[in-house]
Formats: C-alpha cells, sequence, structure tokens
C-alpha cells in the first residue's frame, strides 16, 4: 500500500497536505496520527503536528484507470469562478517603463532587506510579464521557509511586497512572488487531485467534499473542472474552513 507521511501545525494540516499528494479524498485513506503536534509557549518550542496516510488497496486499483484517462498535458488558465472570484483587470495597468522598473526597485529593496534579517541568502530576479505584471523569482538553497506550509509565507511575503512596492500608486501593479517553481507545482497537483476525484464523482454519482482551502487554491479546483459536461464545483463554509464540493452534473444525460 501507498504510504507518506506529511507535518503541519495542526493535524488537520498535515492531513490536507498527504491527501493533495495522494490526490486522494479522506474515505479512500487511512490516517494514522503519529503526532498532535504543540503550540509551545508563545510560540517557542512549538512543535508540529505529523500523520501517516495510507491508499486503501481499491483506491490503488482504482487510480491505473484514471491515469489512463488522464490527458497528457494540463493547460494552466486563469478564470473567474462564483464565490471565488478574483477581478483580473487589475492587471492590465497602464504605466510607463520607467513607473515599471521604479516598482521592480522597490520591490526588490524590500525583498532585500527582509531577507537579510531573514537571514537568508538568495538572488532576487524580476521580470516583466504581460499587462505590466511583474514577476519575481527568489533562487537559493534552503527556501522551503520563504514558502512555508502551503505557501502561506509566500503568500504573505507576496502581499507585503505588493504593498511596498506600489506605494504612492493609485494603481497597483501586481507582483507575482514565487521560488522553486512551488506555484506551477502546486497547481499541477491540485489539478490532477480535482482530475481524479471528478472521476470518482462520476461514477458513484455522489458528491465529494474536499478539506479546507485557501481561496487560490479552491479556484485552482474550480478552474481544473469549469469544463466538465459531468461535475460541476462550489465552495461551502466560512473562512478558514471554506472547502470546495464536487457534485455530479444531473444536467448530464447520463445523470438522469
Amino acid at each position: 500500500m501507498k504510504s507518506i507521511e506529511k507535518v503541519g501545525r495542526t493535524v488537520d494540516d498535515a492531513i490536507t497536505e498527504a491527501l493533495i499528494e495522494l490526490g486522494a479524498s479522506t474515505d479512500e485513506v487511512e490516517i494514522e496520527v503519529i503526532s498532535k503536534g504543540s503550540k509551545g509557549l508563545l510560540g517557542f518550542g512549538a512543535k508540529e503536528a505529523r500523520v501517516k496516510v495510507t491508499l486503501k488497496e481499491v483506491v490503488l486499483e482504482e487510480e491505473l484507470e484514471v491515469k489512463e484517462t488522464m490527458p497528457e498535458e494540463i493547460h494552466i488558465e486563469e478564470s473567474i469562478i462564483t464565490s471565488e472570484t478574483v477581478d483580473d483587470s487589475e492587471d492590465a495597468v497602464s504605466a510607463s517603463k520607467e513607473e515599471v522598473e521604479q516598482v521592480i526597485k522597490n520591490a526588490e529593496d524590500f525583498l532585500n532587506k527582509l531577507l537579510k534579517q531573514m537571514d537568508i541568502e538568495c538572488i532576487v530576479k524580476s521580470e516583466i510579464v504581460n499587462d505590466n505584471r511583474i514577476s519575481i523569482s527568489l533562487e537559493g538553497k534552503n527556501m522551503g521557509i520563504i514558502i512555508g506550509k502551503r505557501g502561506e509565507t509566500l503568500d504573505a511575503i507576496q502581499y507585503l511586497v505588493n504593498i511596498v512596492a506600489n506605494k504612492e500608486r493609485k494603481e497597483y501593479i501586481k507582483i507575482m512572488l514565487d521560488t522553486e517553481n512551488y506555484r506551477a507545482r502546486r497547481e499541477e497537483t491540485l489539478r490532477r487531485l480535482a482530475f481524479k476525484l471528478s472521476k470518482k464523482v462520476q461514477k458513484s454519482r455522489k458528491p465529494i467534499i474536499l478539506e479546507p482551502m485557501n481561496p487560490y487554491d479552491r479556484r485552482i479546483i474550480h478552474s481544473a473542472l469549469q469544463d466538465s459536461k459531468f461535475v460541476k464545483t462550489h465552495s461551502e463554509g466560512k473562512e478558514p474552513f471554506r472547502k470546495v464540493v464536487i457534485t455530479p452534473s444531473y444536467h448530464n444525460r447520463s445523470y438522469k
């Protein structure tokens, strides 16, 4: 049987990471809590939770069939999804070359100071992509601390660098921050999970509720299945426990 161990700030966080990597839902796995972790005192001495998650044998048999029907290439695209809507109009900002270069300088100066304070040595590389959008990549050793659990640290730094770099600007020039190609790798993993679970929904004709995810991850699941004729998605619950639900599309004749 296929097993993996994962750590997280809580047991639920560790389980979610394991399910994403395995491409499975909770009813398809066996979960063993190795350590519940501890918060420590004022954040010091905190210990992460650790779990062992094992795919059930029946899931391993079904996995072969899923791989046979998996598209060779998964095209990553942006979309507008119900409650996970993102207004991408901010990407198409009217700005001169000098203005964009100033935002890049502001961003790099802030990141270099922040990284120095964090005692992290890495190279900051910036480039201008479509519609005056800025892409910044951090290259160095042991970048896991920059990514954080489920990319939370990376998202927080990206949020800060957008505010600092766009100071005194009415229209933000959007900055995307990445390291070790983390965002593309996680997006591909989540899209494969979405495809696998949609196959299960088609077979069982029963909805599947995923583990809680942040808005960015939920948008990826919605986007992956938005053109499906067999399933549909929506989100339920309140942050930070909001979940994606995949349900059969009963409008399709095969479900009548």
